[in-house]
């Protein structure tokens, strides 16, 4: 497959469960599977196969055949994520058992140490461990790529790339301030775009002939864009709570 088509596909395996589970089932009464939120069932699954996609993709295509050091990096990389990921998942869905389904505030209801453990593992670990990485799997893949050939992307294939790391990007960064963690995240995007840069500018390749980095390299731009632009105009309140208070819910 081409690898622009690989692009639209993984941006659109991470960017749309969230907005489907968050449209069809945030604000409606329709919420359960037994003692689950739908939204939860969503993470799990959908989220689990689009990190798993993410993951499966930049090994096949850029990692396997690279030296044993590199595979180990890449696999403990890989672990955090999906770590990472379930301890999110974890995290969240005691958390908002209690703010959704019985309807009272974990903070005053739960011991102070349990709701600060629960909070810090929701808020800031998982959310340190995915990040980390995820952007640093992204990096590598993007400069194994640049060691490679170059391949011939007509402009179809360069638009189509670039459309997607847009929209990926600009997610991630609103994400990255859903996740408590925007400056540390910025920080992170900047020191591996700069290296992305430098090794291309070292090796003399072009961005435009080795799409993932090219991908890659938009969706850090756009995350960084999007991130400090969500930050001027509202601060750092999460982009959940922003839009609950404008439809008047929780």
């Amino acid at each position: 497959m081409r690898d622009s088509y690989w692009a639209l596909i993984i941006t659109l395996l991470v960017i749309a469960p969230r907005i489907i589970s968050e449209s069809l089932f945030r604000f409606t009464s329709i919420r359960m599977i037994w003692v689950f939120r739908i939204i939860d069932v969503f993470d799990i699954v959908l989220q689990t196969l689009s990190l798993l996609v993410i993951v499966l993709y930049i090994y096949s295509r850029h990692i396997h055949g690279q030296n044993q050091g590199i595979s180990m990096v890449y696999l403990f990389l890989a672990t955090m994520l999906m770590g990472g990921h379930m301890m999110h998942f974890a995290a969240n869905a005691i958390d908002m058992h209690f703010r959704e389904v019985l309807n009272v505030d974990p903070e005053t209801t739960l011991p102070t140490s349990a709701y600060t453990l629960i909070h810090f593992i929701d808020e800031y670990l998982s959310h340190i461990i995915m990040f980390t990485a995820l952007i640093l799997i992204f990096c590598l893949g993007a400069i194994i790529e640049l060691q490679k050939s170059p391949k011939m992307l007509d402009m179809q294939d360069k638009v189509l790339i670039m459309i997607s790391g847009f929209i990926l990007g600009s997610g991630f960064g609103i994400s990255a301030v859903e996740a408590s963690i925007p400056i540390y995240i910025l920080i992170l995007v900047a020191i591996c775009l700069i290296a992305i840069l430098w090794y291309a500018k070292a090796n003399n390749r072009s961005f435009f002939d080795h799409p993932f980095c090219l991908y890659v390299t938009i969706i850090y731009i756009m995350l960084m864009l999007s991130a400090i632009a969500y930050i001027a105009v509202f601060g750092f309140q999460s982009p959940r709570e922003l839009i609950g208070s404008y439809l008047g819910r929780p």
